[in-house]
């Protein structure tokens, strides 16, 4: 990305430590950022359980669209290790936006509303082996909330006993994913749960 002299004296570069929340679900969207080092975690908040997003690591952007459509924080943001972030301020981005074309002002817009709209369904691609035990995790949780409200009772007895083993099954291969970590040479585009920051 080019950034202009102007853009850049007003771009806040910041270091943050590992561990530090960077916002929270609901939040109201106060900047957008842009990784330069580290890595950076996101996840939500489903009923009281947090379920991993996404990892974000050098030259990705994240949170930018609560900035741009003033609408609140769909997950929450951590810093897996320590980062150093470019803060782009909503009143930065307010004032692009007032300067851009009314076309391009529309169509950002409505790419805010379509990546909204399948948040909830989207699902990054995994990309080691432990990514792809935590979605399989993630998968197992979902149908587990499923069944309990939507599957009779004559059925519902038979399938938790099933999910049991299947969770067993899980917290055995995600202990092995994660002996193996240091032999996969590929990054985590998810973080494992066990890193997420305690409530």
């Amino acid at each position: 990305m080019t950034l202009t002299p102007l853009d850049e004296a007003s771009i806040e570069v910041v270091t943050v430590p590992k561990g530090k929340i960077l916002f929270r679900q609901g939040d109201k969207g106060d900047a957008a950022y842009i990784v330069n080092s580290g890595a950076v975690g996101i996840y939500r908040e489903i009923e009281g359980r947090k379920l991993p997003l996404a990892t974000v690591r050098r030259g990705e952007l994240f949170g930018e669209m609560a900035v741009i459509d003033g609408s609140p924080r769909m997950a929450s943001a951590f810093t897996l290790e320590e980062s150093t972030l470019m803060m782009i301020s909503v009143e930065m981005m307010s004032d692009k936006m007032r300067k851009a074309d009314p076309f391009v002002k529309a169509l950002v817009q409505m790419l805010m509303n379509n990546l909204r709209s399948v948040h909830d369904s989207y699902t990054p691609k995994s990309r080691s082996l432990l990514d792809s035990v935590n979605a399989l995790q993630r998968q197992s949780e979902m149908l587990g909330k499923f069944v309990q409200n939507n599957v009779d009772q004559t059925y519902k007895a038979a399938i938790d006993a099933k999910l049991k083993t299947l969770d067993k099954v899980v917290q055995e291969l995600n202990q092995i994913a994660t002996d193996y970590r240091e032999h996969d040479r590929r990054e985590n585009a998810i973080p494992n749960i066990t890193e997420l920051p305690p409530s």
